[in-house]
């Protein structure tokens, strides 16, 4: 009966969620995220050689992250935790992205 729950509960929080048909989307770090971050960078009372350095590792990870990090909403990442077979499945999916269109455009 819990199993029936959690998934009714899944489905109401999915249909009212703010993410709605849009489960997973790469993390966005605009130039006014760093902006904000180098004013409050600006207040402490870190020298400015650590300044620098942090501000530029700042700014590495905020571009590299766009390529390797995702968001995605609640009910997405806690049914991939629940079920490690539906994790598989959208692994092998990526996995085999395009090949199929590649064995028909080939026959």
């Amino acid at each position: 009966m819990g199993d029936i729950l959690n998934e009714a509960s899944a489905i109401i929080k999915c249909k009212e969620c703010p993410w709605f048909k849009n489960c997973v989307s790469p993390i966005q770090a605009s130039a006014d995220d760093i902006a904000h971050f180098r004013m409050m960078m600006q207040t402490t009372n870190i020298p400015d050689a650590a300044k620098t350095e942090m501000d530029n590792a700042i700014e590495g990870m905020a571009s590299s992250s766009q390529n390797m990090i995702i968001q995605s909403c609640p009910v997405f990442t806690q049914r991939l935790k629940d079920n490690p077979k539906l994790a598989q499945a959208i692994k092998e999916m990526m996995q085999n992205w395009g090949r199929e269109e590649e064995t028909i455009n080939n026959q």
